[in-house]
């Protein structure tokens, strides 16, 4: 090419130039933020994971071993009711922790719900078995009403009765002494609607000390308080109504809180469609106590000696026969040899862990009977799928509830219910 034929670039192509490799720089830019925000919400999700199966790891022995001692001191009024305070605080401590797990979720938009055929019944049950030592504590009159006959439903179980049970809560921290809260459950046929079953409306209506109007409109907001919360105890963090309200809308439905002022109590109602028609009913489930819930044979699996040993104790003490694993291998051996009727493993083992105990089981046909528990400080629905796929019939989060417990050993024989967190 001859010197005469080369480009020369005047002032427009410096130019172009200048702003192409201005726009190629903010691309980019861009891209690395893109890409840095994704990371970022990976390791914030990992974070909460983490955390939340941190702090509730030292919640189960503790509650365990309250519980056993309740029972062992069952004769000594004075220790009974120093042990209970302790039980109430640590179960408040979870809820405050499933709170901030929430509220962070929900802030990052990772909040999801999975539908799954269920019933209203059971969801209020799991609901008020949460939440009853509330009102014992406080000494409140408990009604409910609209739940006689079954309210067949798809939802998301778990998440529909942590709703409930933040609003029933709510309402006995807000509720004097001795006072009174009433739970309503109608069903309204949409007549105009292809869908006959229409929806259902609840109502939790307690005579506590109210909301002033000023600050209603603030409650499903995160953070938000009343002033006169900030004064109770057991005010909480101002983050449950409004992980409800996102929960309720997953649900396509609504919630709504009406007040007419300081002292003049609260009523919070929730309508939601039933999702599919009711079938023809069912005889109710009756709860474990109803059933005079027999011994059982239990396995219990865990890493952590602590907890171990404190829930073994408990469930001993409520009359099942107990055998406990510290490890996996033990947990696979120990399945042949004691043929338990139920096996609660904890997935977090280091070696074999426990989705590798539920696959050995479930990979041998003689043992096709038991009964798998997971329990595990992970509570994202992804843990509780991957718990079911390993071969799982139920997950259950830490601390171990023991009402939810007594209700799968109830049940077991009866059918799934839906992996119970």
């Amino acid at each position: 090419m001859s010197h005469s034929d080369e480009r020369q670039f005047d002032r427009e192509d410096v130019r172009l130039l200048s702003n192409l490799a201005v726009f190629a720089g903010t691309a980019l830019t861009i891209v690395d933020a893109r890409d840095s925000g994704i990371e970022s919400d990976r390791r914030h999700s990992e974070f909460i994971a983490m955390l939340g199966h941190e702090l509730r790891n030292p919640m189960a022995p503790i509650d365990s071993a309250i519980g056993a001692a309740k029972r062992l001191c069952a004769d000594n009024a004075k220790a009974v009711e120093v042990l209970t305070v302790a039980q109430r605080q640590v179960r408040h401590l979870r809820t405050l922790v499933d709170d901030l797990l929430d509220a962070a979720r929900l802030k990052h938009g990772k909040l999801t719900i999975k539908h799954s055929d269920t019933s209203l019944n059971e969801i209020a049950f799991d609901a008020l078995a949460a939440v009853r030592h509330h009102f014992d504590s406080r000494r409140h009159t408990l009604k409910v009403s609209g739940l006689d006959a079954p309210v067949p439903v798809r939802a998301d179980h778990v998440r529909l009765s942590q709703v409930l049970g933040n609003i029933l809560s709510n309402a006995a921290k807000y509720t004097p002494v001795g006072g009174t809260i009433e739970m309503t459950v109608s069903v309204h046929p949409d007549e105009g609607s292809l869908d006959p079953a229409g929806q259902v409306v609840i109502t939790v209506q307690d005579n506590g000390i109210g909301i002033d109007s000023s600050v209603q409109r603030l409650v499903f907001e995160l953070f938000a308080q009343s002033a006169q919360a900030h004064a109770r105890a057991e005010g909480g963090l101002g983050i449950g109504l409004a992980v409800a309200k996102r929960m309720v809308e997953l649900h396509d439905g609504t919630i709504s809180l009406e007040s007419i002022g300081a002292g003049a109590g609260t009523a919070v109602t929730l309508r939601l469609p039933i999702l599919r028609a009711p079938s023809a009913p069912d005889q109710p489930k009756e709860t474990a106590e109803a059933l005079g819930l027999s011994p059982v044979r239990l396995l219990l699996v865990d890493d952590n000696r602590d907890a171990l040993m404190s829930l073994g104790i408990l469930l001993e003490l409520e009359g099942h026969d107990v055998t406990t694993a510290s490890n996996g291998r033990d947990a696979i051996r120990l399945m042949a040899e004691v043929r338990p009727e139920v096996a609660i493993v904890d997935v977090g083992m280091p070696d074999v862990d426990g989705f590798d105990v539920a696959r050995a089981v479930r990979a041998d046909g003689t043992l096709a009977d038991i009964t798998l528990v997971a329990l595990t400080g992970y509570a994202a629905e992804s843990d509780k799928s991957r718990a079911l796929a390993a071969g799982f019939d139920y997950h259950l989060t830490k601390p171990l509830s023991l009402e939810k417990l007594q209700y799968i050993l109830a049940n077991r024989t009866e059918g799934k219910l839906g992996g119970l967190v």
